[in-house]
């Protein structure tokens, strides 16, 4: 997934890799894609060994000098390539060593499962308010407002229903 933002960003518009991590975290990409700011430094690298961005410019910031990548016919071609497969290959990921857990929970005492199911439920709920208050920004940032909302409220409702679960089984704890 790293490989397919790093080169949508450079193919909205040539940046150095500072300036790439500021504006995934301007559009809270972390909140969905699990992309540490370390991994595009790496991810640049590797692609420009591949030649798919190259360096187009250097900078001069105090004593740093930034090297400014762009995206290469090459690169937009793979960019294509990683666009088509995510988007005609289901993605339904599931939660699955937490469903394991679930299945073993009567491993552990029960004021201990609930109390990690609490600890979870806080987790999703800040995670929810986190998706909530990134909304308006991304879609006024975005080419695609209607669709940004779209996305939004489709992860959304996603951890709306992980939360109504975790809920439910909380209060069947607590009732038996």
């Amino acid at each position: 997934m790293i490989r397919l933002i790093v080169l949508g960003m450079l193919a909205r518009q040539s940046m150095h890799g500072y300036d790439l991590i500021q504006q995934l975290e301007k559009e809270r990409v972390d909140l969905w894609s699990n992309v540490l700011p370390g991994s595009i430094y790496h991810a640049l690298r590797q692609l420009a060994k591949e030649g798919c961005v190259q360096i187009r410019d250097t900078e001069r910031s105090g004593n740093k000098t930034r090297a400014v990548y762009e995206i290469t016919p090459q690169g937009s071609e793979l960019l294509q390539g990683l666009i088509a497969e995510a988007m005609s290959v289901p993605s339904t990921e599931f939660p699955s060593a937490f469903y394991a857990a679930l299945f073993m929970m009567d491993r552990l005492p029960k004021k201990e499962v609930i109390r990690c199911l609490e600890q979870q439920i806080a987790g999703l709920e800040h995670k929810i308010a986190l998706w909530n208050k990134g909304e308006p920004g991304k879609a006024e940032l975005s080419g695609n407002p209607r669709l940004v909302r779209q996305v939004f409220a489709n992860g959304i409702a996603h951890m709306e229903l992980d939360l109504q679960l975790l809920k439910q089984i909380k209060q069947d704890l607590e009732e038996s």
